[in-house]
């Protein structure tokens, strides 16, 4: 067999994922099994302590570029998360955990009135593993045998943005997006009969997109600014030993957001985002989502509060799946403000289709300013 027959294979077996004769044991969601993964989030820890609110505001969070007009030095963060999830199929409950480090960047001023960032983040996680138990006829014998699929690997959103501030009220920026990455996917089979051979295929699947955005921030009056963005990418090719295996369009996308700062020490955000990701094909639905949520207390040891809803691309039903999460955080700054810790902890459920996920993540972000 051909590393494409494989890939073709590994596919094909994973559709009867969600008609109850599948035990999960993947890392990361699975409503992403059916469709191309499951989506990143493009937010800082600060930003996702607030459900994601304030990520069109923080020029630490890769989702939007002007803020990155008020930086004021070089800045460089990273971030990493831990999750647990009992994922619910059937009646059946599987625990699950991952580990994942998705962002990471480097800011800060070239010019008085330009900034610029290099860095990754997750465009989509694309790990996962799922065991099938079947049977068939085989000589006139009911032949049990145990299929086990996995992926392992994601695709990576390369950034680099610019962004200027034009005016004491105005910023805008624009940003240049590579998405790389590749996947390990394995197929084999296995049965009861020891006498049977166990049948294993593998391929190493890689991909290559490309992708353009710009945002604006614009300072309505003191203490209110407002942000919109858009960004359109082309296409996510999939290629299996130098043959390319798959062409699938990737969405476009829009949202912006408004932040209302009465005081230095307490801040409330709301944003919202539209993506088209029923481009993708069948199977895949356009998704809105939303986000609300507040910062208050001093800036060196702020407590942060959020929630955020709406829908993911991907599912085992015929209507987009649904997730609401709940969120809470702070930090604290060290070494005169050069270094910040943030921590923070999100409960997130979603459900459709039959699948219902509950996962709780503990967020931890280190940011340094040499």
């Amino acid at each position: 067999m051909t590393h494409r027959a494989g890939w073709t294979i590994a596919v094909l077996l994973v559709g009867p994922a969600f008609t109850g004769g599948a035990i999960a044991a993947a890392q990361d969601s699975q409503f992403g099994i059916r469709g191309l993964g499951t989506p990143g989030r493009w937010e800082s820890v600060r930003s996702r302590s607030t459900g994601g609110a304030f990520g069109p505001f923080d020029p630490l969070s890769p989702l939007m570029e002007a803020p990155l007009a008020d930086l004021g030095q070089l800045t460089a963060t990273a971030a990493g998360y831990t999750s647990t999830r009992d994922v619910v199929v059937g009646g059946t409950t599987t625990p699950l955990r991952t580990t994942r480090f998705p962002l990471m960047s480097v800011a800060g001023p070239v010019a008085p009135r330009l900034a610029v960032a290099v860095g990754f983040t997750t465009y989509l996680d694309r790990s996962w593993d799922v065991i099938l138990r079947d049977s068939f006829m085989l000589r006139g014998v009911l032949e049990r045998y145990r299929d086990a699929i996995a992926s392992d690997g994601s695709v990576a959103d390369v950034r680099v943005a610019a962004a200027s501030r034009l005016s004491r009220r105005i910023a805008i920026g624009a940003g240049l997006h590579l998405l790389a990455g590749s996947t390990r996917m394995t197929a084999e089979r296995r049965f009861d009969d020891s006498t049977f051979s166990r049948v294993q295929q593998s391929a190493e699947v890689r991909y290559d997109g490309f992708g353009l955005s710009g945002s604006v921030l614009i300072g309505v009056a003191p203490g209110l600014s407002i942000a919109a963005w858009a960004r359109s990418d082309n296409r996510l090719r999939a290629k299996v030993a130098d043959t390319t295996s798959a062409v699938t369009d990737l969405p476009r996308m829009a949202g912006g957001g408004i932040l209302f700062a009465p005081s230095p020490s307490a801040r409330v955000a709301a944003s919202v985002a539209w993506r088209a990701w029923s481009r993708a094909g069948a199977g895949a639905f356009d998704t809105w989502n939303w986000s609300a949520g507040m910062e208050f207390g001093p800036r060196r040891m702020p407590i942060r509060l959020g929630a955020r809803g709406g829908q993911m691309p991907f599912g085992p039903g015929t209507t987009a799946p649904t997730e609401a999460a709940g969120s809470l955080g702070t930090g604290r700054a060290f070494a005169q403000g050069r270094a910040l810790i943030d921590v923070g902890l999100e409960r997130l459920e979603r459900r459709g289709g039959g699948l219902t996920e509950r996962v709780w993540t503990v967020l931890v972000g280190l940011t340094v300013r040499p």
